[in-house]
């Protein structure tokens, strides 16, 4: 990509604990935020947002690229954008709703508080058992 070309065009990387899944130039960008969906074309104002479970869609030059993620963060500033998530998934405009559905499933916090409700209830049965 040439310099003129990429002088008009949002430089952004998404970024997780694990990885960068994502690095590169784009005319257009649409998160999603807690407060709703938000579309970030070049020359935005300033923006910070938090992100809730949903599908970010990167355009460049007319194709776009779907990244599944799972909460986390997003800011643009001066041309550079940046999405800080616990998880990243690239999918296919088809298997948008299957992705969403599986951050949902790995990141759902009901379930992980079940989880470890259940592992210290069996905790406590255990010590109760060794009393009696």
């Amino acid at each position: 990509m040439k310099t003129k070309d990429i002088k008009n065009k949002i430089r952004i990387a998404v970024l997780t604990p694990e990885e960068k899944v994502y690095e590169g130039f784009v005319d257009f960008i649409s998160i999603p935020a807690i407060s709703g969906s938000l579309g970030i074309l070049p020359k935005h104002v300033p923006i910070i947002t938090k992100l809730k479970i949903g599908i970010l869609k990167l355009v460049s030059d007319g194709e776009e690229t779907y990244i599944g993620v799972c909460r986390g963060h997003f800011e643009y500033f001066g041309m550079f954008a940046r999405v800080l998530t616990e998880r990243a998934i690239i999918t296919e405009y088809g298997s948008r709703q299957e992705t969403i559905a599986e951050l949902q499933k790995k990141h759902d916090i009901t379930q992980e508080i079940t989880e470890e409700t259940r592992k210290v209830m069996e905790a406590i049965a255990g010590l109760k058992n060794l009393k009696g």
